[in-house]
């Protein structure tokens, strides 16, 4: 799925025959677009953020959210209960970390030597049911979903975690010469929850369709790269800023005026190639793709620090079952243990694992929010297929960065990972927090594409995730 002609383009009324002129004179139509969507996510923001007085507000630049979706059980996973029956606690026995105190699957070696470098959350719950597109419209937008049924995305969802952060921010980067989008969505399609919502198209994720690799992601790679030669698109951005010049004589109005930084932004981000240069994850060094292993998620992890490095401040890397491939679904309500072990934990290990080495190792962990969870947890009894069910009322989740001190536990969940027995967590609190870490007071209030103002969240941020 390749999300780059968004149906609001901006104030922009171009005069038809102009564009025809510029098309039929070699400009590429891709120039057009990004113009268009780099005018359009100039948002409004009705209220500006406030420093909220702590030392952790605004630690993180970047974040990546990794959404395990099908749901990974919280008991096989970083909330093992080897104490609690045969029924309960599973097949898996737990490991010790390097961080004191704290364990986790055995299937998850790497991540057990990576502990110092993030905290468990053991306490969060749903709001909502638990369908796997309510619940992961939950945990992306911080909002229950307003409908019942299974999500279906609609004009008037709330917005996804970043569609808010490319409003607040104007679309744009961290690094202000990298002209990238603010928000990306990696591997797998759009599911409710994802999308910009009520703040309209224009905040909606750039999504390579596919896994890197693909043939969706090749065209992604080559959509941003320039189909001319460079001197030649030098020379037509050129002949663009002066049929500008000769129109705005006749078309006196502020539109055409901003319109020309926007179209130099479009020409820049052609020309420099971040976009291209950040999606080619073939340029990585092979044991670097090794660390990450070579499968959806290890090359969407990889992707996603690489879109981080560019400037990239929220992306989200999808592990989930599409039409084409269900192999990468956390829904275990069979074999449980063998699916598990054998496909889900090693993947996940890996890319997660080397995400966090390689952030900490480029000093960019401190600046980058890391959150990985699923839309819910997972039953504590083990149903008579050797799975385990959805469980909206505990699960756990992985955070790491911005500040965030590793090697430690925030919340717990009673004796058989059924309840949070302390400091529990709803899935608004956890939008408050990832808010929190970006520097966006929470309480901020931003305008819906029809003009209205609507609150990011009522909730307040999980300040013991920073101690």
């Amino acid at each position: 799925m390749l999300s780059l002609d968004l149906p609001e383009t901006g104030t922009s009324k171009r005069d038809p025959s102009r564009r025809e002129f510029l098309v039929a004179g070699g400009l590429p139509f891709i120039g057009l677009q990004l113009s268009g969507l780099l005018k359009a996510q100039s948002a409004e923001v009705t209220s500006q953020s406030t420093k909220l007085g702590s030392p952790t507000f605004g630690k993180a630049k970047s974040c990546i959210i990794v959404l395990l979706k099908g749901g990974p059980s919280h008991i096989d996973t970083f909330d093992m209960k080897p104490d609690a029956p045969s029924e309960i606690r599973g097949e898996f026995r737990p490991i010790s970390t390097n961080a004191s105190g704290i364990q986790v699957c055995e299937h998850l070696p790497r991540l057990a030597k990576n502990a110092d470098k993030f905290a468990l959350l053991r306490s969060m719950r749903l709001r909502g049911d638990a369908t796997h597109g309510t619940g992961a419209y939950e945990v992306t937008t911080g909002h229950r979903y307003p409908r019942p049924g299974e999500s279906v995305y609609s004009p008037t969802d709330f917005p996804h975690y970043g569609s808010v952060v490319s409003a607040v921010d104007g679309g744009q980067s961290v690094m202000p010469f990298a002209m990238l989008p603010s928000y990306f969505i990696v591997n797998g399609d759009l599911r409710g929850g994802q999308n910009a919502g009520m703040l309209g198209a224009r905040h909606d994720p750039f999504v390579p369709g596919g896994g890197p690799g693909g043939p969706t992601w090749k065209l992604m790679q080559s959509t941003f790269a320039p189909q001319i030669e460079v001197p030649r698109l030098r020379h037509r951005g050129k002949l663009l800023s002066a049929l500008d010049a000769k129109f705005s004589e006749h078309l006196k109005s502020p539109v055409f005026a901003e319109m020309d930084g926007f179209n130099q932004r479009a020409f820049s981000l052609l020309e420099k190639g971040t976009v291209r240069k950040a999606l080619d994850i073939e340029t990585e060094p092979q044991k670097n793709l090794e660390r990450y292993g070579k499968n959806d998620l290890g090359e969407s992890s990889l992707l996603a620090r690489r879109l981080v490095e560019a400037g990239v401040r929220l992306v989200q890397v999808n592990c989930m079952s599409t039409i084409l491939d269900s192999s990468h679904s956390w829904d275990t309500h069979y074999n449980n243990f063998t699916t598990l072990k054998e496909r889900l934990l090693p993947k996940m290990d890996s890319a997660v694992a080397s995400l966090l080495e390689d952030l900490a190792a480029t000093g960019l962990l401190d600046s980058t929010l890391v959150v990985v969870l699923g839309e819910f947890g997972r039953s504590p009894r083990v149903n008579a297929q050797a799975g385990r069910d959805h469980w909206p009322a505990c699960f756990s989740a992985l955070l790491a960065g911005a500040g965030i001190p590793g090697g430690r536990v925030v919340g717990a969940s009673d004796r058989y990972g059924a309840s949070p027995i302390d400091c529990p967590v709803s899935t608004g609190q956890l939008a408050a927090t990832i808010y929190h870490a970006l520097g966006i007071d929470p309480g901020l209030s931003v305008q819906t594409w029809q003009g209205r103002p609507f609150w990011i969240t009522e909730d307040s941020p999980v300040m013991e995730m920073w101690g």
